[in-house]
């Protein structure tokens, strides 16, 4: 049987036996240019729980003439398939798209050292064959007694810095995707900076990944939260520094040069580039606990050409939880809102919010919304006070932590338990 027609026999199984979409591995970039008929199956599987030849001929209405009309849908679903071959199709798509794969990549033209190392890291990802182990119960039992026979009283993940947050996620957990999203102006990338400082205090290894402000820009941030220096006066300290300026940077800058950061600044940053730098990171510091941030989402691209902006955010949030799951890190990504916040009476942010793509709030473990009352409200009452709405916690509790926002200093604080009196 040829490729066309194991692409053409792994839909057919999967319109004939949906539930096949729970235990698949299988990727649009898989079946070629069948790709986008598996991503409107997917999809309407995702949404309604179904899928069938009529649902499938409605929601590819518009792109039917690019696959050849809905004579190609038909005959998928008449297909004479066994939906009990349907792994080793899944495996053969998996085995044709690598060895395609690996040609590829093997024409690519090296013109930079960043080139080769991401070329090398997907080269190695792709050949690299997962383990079929055996299942043993017994022995998956006594692993998790142990565990959970030796676990402390001590937080499970890392330390935030930040008790009321603590409380809620234990820290930030190891395989956890974490949004944080915000409107402009919130503080999403001062509570990323600072989460990056308490990791480093901690004596921890954190990779920062910028696509929107420049090292040197994250790195005088850094310095004014360390030293609470006003970040104005940060801009220009020849002009703007006193005595006291000075005495607290070069003090900041010490505390800062004992960091073990890492900060890209690369613009269009891939999750392939992203991987690499955190796997060549990860195999020269195997003992470090590793926190990677990333800021933000939006400004990321796919390495591959999709028909549309939210099939693209979908994969790159797709791969990041991997990256997470693969690499046993926390992995924080910072999102952007929609502007539809604006228009409400409340403008505390909810999970419809998150933009681009609803396939982010799906990937994530955790997502965090930041939201700050006297922003919107000249009087009110929480001058100064920002809200962590946890939204979404797969393994947690969902509530509101408030912390002390010390905006010239670009700090977050704790706040004192009796603060409201």
């Amino acid at each position: 049987m040829d490729i066309a027609h194991i692409r053409q026999a792994t839909l057919s199984a999967l319109l004939k036996e949906n539930d096949l979409f729970d235990i698949t591995t299988l990727k649009p970039e898989h079946f070629g240019e069948y790709g986008i008929i598996y991503q409107a199956m997917k999809k309407l599987y995702e949404d309604n729980g179904a899928v069938d030849q009529v649902l499938l001929i409605g929601e590819l209405h518009d792109k039917l003439p690019s696959i050849g009309g809905p004579q190609v849908i038909i005959e998928i679903d008449r297909a004479d398939t066994e939906t009990d071959n349907f792994q080793t199709y899944e495996r053969n798509l998996i085995e044709h798209w690598q060895l395609h794969e690996i040609k590829r990549l093997q024409k690519r033209e090296i013109t930079s050292l960043e080139d080769a190392i991401e070329i090398k890291s997907k080269l190695e990802n792709l050949t690299t064959l997962e383990e079929d182990d055996e299942y043993n119960h017994q022995q998956e039992l006594i692993d998790l007694h142990l565990e959970i026979e030796r676990q402390t009283e001590e937080l499970s993940g890392y330390d935030t810095g930040f008790t009321d947050l603590n409380e809620y996620l234990d820290g930030l957990q190891e395989e956890d995707l974490i949004i944080i999203a915000a409107r402009p102006s919130m503080g999403k990338t001062a509570l990323a900076l600072n989460l990056a400082n308490n990791h480093a205090l901690n004596q921890q290894r954190t990779i920062f990944f910028s696509l929107e402000m420049p090292k040197r820009q994250l790195q005088k941030r850094m310095i004014s939260s360390i030293g609470r220096i006003n970040g104005s006066r940060m801009r220009n300290p020849n002009a703007r520094f006193d005595v006291e300026d000075w005495s607290k940077y070069h003090r900041a800058l010490g505390i800062y040069s004992d960091y073990k950061l890492h900060i890209y600044d690369k613009s269009g940053q891939t999750v392939e580039y992203i991987r690499s730098k955190v796997q060549r990171i990860r195999n020269d510091y195997p003992d470090d606990e590793l926190l990677v941030v990333i800021d933000y989402l939006q400004l990321m691209r796919s390495s591959s050409r999709h028909e549309n902006r939210n099939i693209e955010v979908s994969e790159i949030s797709r791969s990041l939880k991997e990256l997470a799951r693969d690499e046993k890190i926390p992995v924080v990504v910072l999102s952007q809102l929609s502007r539809g916040v604006e228009q409400r009476k409340d403008k505390r942010p909810m999970l419809s919010d998150l933009r681009d793509s609803g396939a982010v709030e799906q990937d994530a473990d955790v997502v965090m919304f930041l939201y700050r009352d006297d922003y919107y409200k000249e009087n009110s009452k929480k001058e100064n006070i920002t809200e962590i709405i946890i939204s979404k916690q797969r393994n947690g509790p969902i509530g509101t932590v408030e912390l002390y926002f010390d905006k010239e200093h670009s700090r977050f604080m704790n706040l004192a338990k009796d603060h409201n009196t």
